[in-house]
């Protein structure tokens, strides 16, 4: 029965209206909550101030669950761990998800690359191709705090990417060089942030789509590319660099371009001229690493990691060895505490089955097996990864390359840099390179190569990645691989799906979590695939797309909760407050930058949002 009818009933004769207390008084509150299962959330909650039976039954958690299921298409799910409540979930996701556009900055003049927040919060960076870097107070309104423009400093074409150190004093910012064919070069300069934006230093980078990541507070890492003439192949040296924070540059001089001149810690060859992506160091702590260790040394690297499935099946990978033809899928009690590396190719159940493939055509890398003293370390310490995507073709990087850099792998790799740069140069330890940054042959010293700790095979193209805020897992944005894919091609650019996808990778016990988020889209060809960048926040994952949109996703249900719209173009990044998930940036081509909040940020800022919804306001009332 309706409200009003109550109200109606109120007019009548006291009789009456004993008889239609006695009614509503005596109803069954299985009947009532029956009733109330056809009500959304706000008359739901609005039917809580009529009695306190109505109040008890209106917050029966059967009610709330089937509301949230309904609402957000999440069906055959229980509470997440920790939480007890299906109405503080539902309350949580209305009321708590950054969903509200609060402010539209126009500030760039072109199109908008990448996002970054500081990790106290109170800042972030946008990166653009008007070859700037803007640092945004957040408030509302956000202000603008400084802004440096490189193509005026320095010729910069664009700036791509940008990361603040960890005690948010000074600011990394990398370029990419494109109106120069033969200028391949992306370049790194480190602001300072306690200097009013001055810069400290700045190198050269390629490929400029290392990006750039900090080793610690003071130490960031670059690279730079050589082909040897020799050996015909493709050596990435990875370098370290030492910042002074408090030794910023006059403004008035043009920073010179340092080329050449870090310490090497690692050099990563491929004979296929494969290329790295993406540098990102996670710190992973140890304190489950033995525990994790165990599970890990039941396969072969990477046995485990990729299982591919279908609509109909989920049918594991198959890891069949090189060196014995063996199914180690089949094979899991053998005992792999052995020395050599045993290079597997991860074929497809369904391409196996079909016959398409009968052998390993062209194996991975390595998937070498790990001793467990390998990955043990005291309790509670912290585990240096170099995280970067890699492959076997030189144009559709689909490998996810992890090597470990902990202090004693650095030391070890100092000493060898510093022992190699002291070696005469001689007839057997030399080889004849070119170098991409400057384009120049000379002769150097030959390096032993690196090979990384772990390789995993993605099947697709990476487009974006990142870590969770205690670097535990790897979310990484990739395309698959449609059609036939020719692996003894190194120059094939296999043709991707249009639609992106989410892996999450445990970066503890190396298991591939599989396909978590899906539903955001890719349509730039394979050739010339766009970067579209994530984030993640304790409850939220959120990316970009190439639907002029972004998307949110529940961490803990998968589901899609929210769609942001932008005016044209890709939605390159999005970005969340480490300090507050209930704030997030998304940046587009449409050369704008939208700040999203919460109904509960909104309702904070009433004062001063005077376009605030009143629905939003009203529902909040109720809570």
């Amino acid at each position: 029965m309706p409200l009003h009818c109550i109200e109606e009933q109120r007019g009548n004769t006291s009789e009456d209206n004993g008889d239609t207390c006695s009614l509503w008084t005596d109803i069954p509150e299985s009947l009532l909550l029956q009733i109330f299962s056809y009500l959304e959330a706000t008359s739901l909650v609005a039917v809580t101030q009529t009695c306190k039976v109505w109040c008890r039954v209106a917050y029966d958690e059967s009610l709330w669950k089937a509301l949230l299921w309904r609402r957000w298409s999440i069906c055959g799910v229980e509470l997440p761990p920790g939480r007890d409540s299906w109405y503080q979930e539902y309350r949580r996701l209305f009321y708590h998800c950054p969903v509200i556009l609060s402010e539209t900055l126009m500030d760039h003049s072109d199109e908008v690359l990448h996002v970054s927040f500081s990790n106290r919060g109170d800042m972030f960076s946008t990166t653009s191709k008007d070859a700037s870097i803007k640092i945004w107070q957040v408030g509302y309104p956000t202000n603008l705090k400084y802004t440096k423009d490189f193509r005026e400093l320095l010729g910069w074409d664009f700036t791509q990417f940008s990361c603040f150190n960890k005690s948010d004093t000074m600011l990394l910012v990398s370029s990419v060089k494109t109106t120069d064919f033969m200028d391949r070069r992306g370049f790194v300069a480190i602001l300072s942030l306690m200097h009013n934006l001055q810069i400290l230093r700045v190198v050269s980078m390629d490929p400029s789509q290392l990006f750039g990541a900090w080793l610690d507070d003071n130490t960031f890492l670059g690279g730079y590319l050589e082909i040897s003439l020799d050996r015909f192949a493709t050596t990435v040296q990875i370098e370290s660099f030492q910042v002074d924070k408090n030794s910023p540059l006059p403004n008035d001089k043009t920073p010179v371009v340092e080329e050449g001149i870090g310490q090497n810690l690692f050099t990563f060859s491929s004979e296929t001229a494969s290329l790295i992506k993406f540098l990102t160091v996670a710190h992973v702590s140890s304190t489950d690493t033995k525990s994790s260790s165990s599970s890990l040394l039941k396969t072969c690297h990477g046995t485990e990691d990729i299982a591919m499935k279908t609509e109909s099946k989920k049918e594991e990978a198959l890891n069949i060895c090189c060196n014995c033809n063996i199914n180690h899928n089949e094979n899991q009690s053998t005992s792999v505490n052995i020395d050599h590396s045993c290079n597997c190719l991860r074929t497809s159940f369904e391409e196996w089955k079909s016959g398409a493939s009968t052998k390993p055509r062209n194996p991975c890398i390595s998937c070498a097996s790990v001793k467990l003293e390998d990955h043990e370390s005291p309790p509670g310490t912290s585990l240096k990864n170099l995280i970067f995507v890699t492959g076997e073709f030189a144009v559709a990087l689909h490998q996810l390359g992890i090597k470990n850099v902990s202090s004693e792998t650095l030391s070890k790799q100092m000493s060898f840099s510093s022992e190699m740069d002291e070696m005469e140069i001689s007839e057997e330890n030399h080889h004849m390179v070119v170098n991409f940054s400057n384009n120049d042959i000379h002769v150097q010293p030959l390096r032993k190569s690196d090979k990384p700790d772990h390789l995993i095979d993605l099947f697709g193209h990476v487009t974006g990645l990142c870590l969770s805020r205690d670097s535990r897992y790897l979310y990484l944005n990739y395309r698959p691989w449609i059609g036939k894919v020719d692996r003894n091609d190194p120059w094939a650019t296999p043709d991707l799906s249009p639609s992106i996808e989410i892996l999450v990778i445990d970066l503890l016990t190396l298991k591939n979590e599989g396909v978590q988020y899906v539903g955001h889209k890719g349509y730039s060809p394979s050739t010339m695939c766009c970067f579209v960048f994530l984030d993640v926040s304790s409850d939220y994952v959120g990316s970009g797309s190439e639907d002029a949109r972004a998307y949110l996703w529940d961490k803990h249900y998968k589901n899609n909760i929210a769609v942001y719209e932008h005016s044209w173009g890709v939605v390159n990044a999005v970005g969340f407050n480490p300090a507050n998930q209930e704030y997030m940036v998304t940046v587009s081509d449409d050369n704008t930058i939208k700040i999203w909040r919460s109904r509960s940020e909104i309702r904070k800022l009433r004062p001063n949002f005077e376009t605030a919804s009143i629905e939003a306001d009203k529902f909040a009332r109720k809570f």
